[in-house]
């Protein structure tokens, strides 16, 4: 990938902050070492499973009634790493990604897509956009 690659995707539901950090330290190490520009060698993280709602029940309903199964990965687990939750928590967990160098997420809405993409600008984007500032 460093050698052939433009970029690298990591996984939204297999990594945590900490673990994206030390991959994209890997993959930069990697990158030089090949003689390449890292500062043109860009990073994001897919499928992002998101939803957001300040509703806790329909939270953990979500997580334990659709992505836990599909996923066969405990709830808690996929609870401390994705965005699902409230427009804060959501924003916490992203802009812990953004700390760990992650440059772009792809995010993927679990349900009723258009809406949370509009909530999510609507809610969620301000806090970011004040965190960055």
């Amino acid at each position: 990938m460093a050698r052939l690659a433009d970029g690298w995707l990591a996984s939204g539901y297999n990594t945590t902050p900490e673990l994206f950090a030390q991959a994209w330290l890997n993959v930069k190490a990697e990158v030089t070492a090949r003689g390449r520009d890292v500062a043109k060698f860009q990073n994001g993280i897919a499928t992002m499973w998101c939803y957001l709602t300040e509703d806790r029940a329909r939270a953990d309903a979500v997580l334990a009634d659709v992505l836990a199964p599909m996923l066969n990965r405990p709830a808690e687990q996929l609870r401390a790493i994705l965005p699902i939750g409230s427009a804060e928590e959501c924003a916490e967990r992203l802009l812990a990604y953004a700390r760990a160098g992650a440059q772009r997420v792809f995010l993927w809405p679990l349900a009723d897509e258009r809406a949370q993409l509009e909530v999510f600008r609507e809610r969620v984007v301000p806090l970011l956009d004040g965190e960055r500032t």
